[in-house]
């Protein structure tokens, strides 16, 4: 795959660019598509494509304009890095939006309305205009209907104009330059339908909140560090993906408003507390949160009682009775397999640590900060149905062979990367088994 050597030096070089003519953009264009060419063998990939390799695989499927061969299935989503542009002409835009990838135009600081409008056309790729400080209430309509990202780092003021023209838009808006919202601008960004990030914000006062509430994709409000109750009991109303992640408080009126979200909630920086895990062991979603690694054992059970799939950040050890607790991680409703269980940050783990977590069955089992497999711990963990195990980067022949003895659903090692054939061989039988796609290509 690509490096950040590859990335970082296309960046350079595209972003020296200070004057572009039409021409001069088509043949950026030009040189930047990579098409998806598909046979009997699957999708074509140069590893040594630096342009290609910088994109890491991400692909779309839609069908380049550019070639109507029956195997071209879509295009690599290629990034162009055009940075020292101060000024785009309209008839550069109407070059650069055939380029099937993400556009960063961070050096434009005005876009006209004609340019906006051309703008609004490009799609299978993201828009960046970081050092944009103002947008017409036309030139917002017509980026809404922009078919990817967009993204605005120092738009900080938002009319409820520009706010409704923008909430048209379908895909990722982030507006982290905006440090205050009326109630008014935050209605109409309720109707936004993609994931929305708010990141400057740092208060949020209650009728802002009731309306963010009311939106229906992701929502990243980074910069709020505390709620007060009516904020609180408004984000509890809400349904879908709420992320808090630099919360640092929650009182007890509160953290009981806020377990009643439903949905994933991230709120890895909430100091966590009897109340807090008590309360959040009632929510219904999947939970991403922080603790302390000397977290008292009732407190760890309190929150593991969270009905859905539940990752523990801030452990670094993990000893038997503490095992005892996360492996007893109740089922979604009752059932088992339908939740999970995520932890990152614990890299050594024992055989009896490890035989007690393979008896964990409410759902998956990630243990991504386990980088190497003792031939014990194997033998334990390989029992458990749903495992990943996606930071270990070799396997001896030995480790290999055990694993390779897994019987359940999956076994994912999405981060190997050094294996002898024999280890390959032993892990080339196994159905649910998930490698990294350079070493699948090597399994004949």
């Amino acid at each position: 795959m690509g490096s950040s050597t590859e990335d970082q030096s296309l960046r350079n070089e595209t972003g020296a660019i200070r004057h572009l003519d039409a021409a001069g953009a088509r043949q950026l264009v030009v040189r930047f598509a990579r098409p998806v060419v598909a046979d009997e063998r699957g999708v074509a990939w140069d590893e040594h494509d630096s342009i290609a390799a910088a994109t890491w695989g991400w692909l779309s499927l839609d069908h380049p304009e550019t070639d109507r061969s029956p195997h071209v299935v879509g295009h690599y989503k290629t990034h162009l890095y055009l940075h020292g542009l101060r000024r785009l002409p309209l008839s550069v835009a109407r070059e650069l939006v055939r380029h099937r990838g993400h556009l960063y135009l961070d050096g434009l600081t005005t876009i006209t309305d004609a340019v906006a409008a051309e703008l609004g056309r490009h799609h299978a790729g993201g828009l960046s205009f970081n050092r944009l400080r103002t947008l017409s209430p036309a030139a917002a309509r017509s980026l809404g209907e922009h078919g990817g990202e967009l993204t605005f780092a120092r738009l900080a003021r938002l009319d409820p104009e520009i706010a409704l023209g923008l909430a048209r838009h379908a895909n990722e808006l982030y507006l982290a330059g905006v440090r205050r919202l009326t109630p008014l601008a935050a209605a109409a960004l309720s109707q936004h339908r993609g994931d929305l990030s708010l990141d400057g914000l740092a208060q949020l006062p209650a009728r802002v909140a009731v309306h963010l509430a009311r939106h229906r994709g992701k929502l990243h409000l980074h910069g709020v560090k505390r709620l007060s109750p009516a904020a609180a009991e408004a984000l509890g109303r809400r349904t879908g993906h709420l992320c808090l992640t630099n919360l640092e408080r929650l009182p007890p009126r509160q953290a009981r408003h806020l377990a009643a979200h439903v949905g994933e909630l991230h709120i890895g920086g909430v100091a966590v507390d009897d109340v807090v895990a008590e309360s959040l062991g009632r929510h219904v979603g999947s939970l991403f949160i922080r603790v302390a690694d000397d977290i008292p054992l009732p407190r760890l059970y309190a929150l593991v009682q969270h009905q859905g799939p539940l990752e523990v950040a801030g452990l670094t050890r993990l000893d038997e009775p503490r095992a005892l607790v996360l492996a007893a991680q109740p089922g979604f409703r009752g059932i088992e397999g339908l939740s999970g269980l995520f932890i990152g940050g614990v890299t050594v783990i024992t055989p009896a640590v490890a035989a007690i977590l393979a008896t964990h069955r409410a759902g998956g089992l990630a243990l991504n900060g386990i980088r190497q497999l003792s031939e014990d711990v194997a033998r334990e963990l390989v029992r458990h149905p749903l495992l990943a195990l996606d930071r270990v980067e070799t396997l001896s022949d030995r480790v290999a062979s055990i694993l390779a003895t897994h019987t359940g659903v999956t076994l994912s090692l999405r981060g190997l990367r050094t294996v002898s054939p024999a280890a390959l061989a032993a892990l080339r039988n196994p159905p649910g088994f998930e490698l990294p796609r350079q070493l699948t290509a090597a399994i004949p």
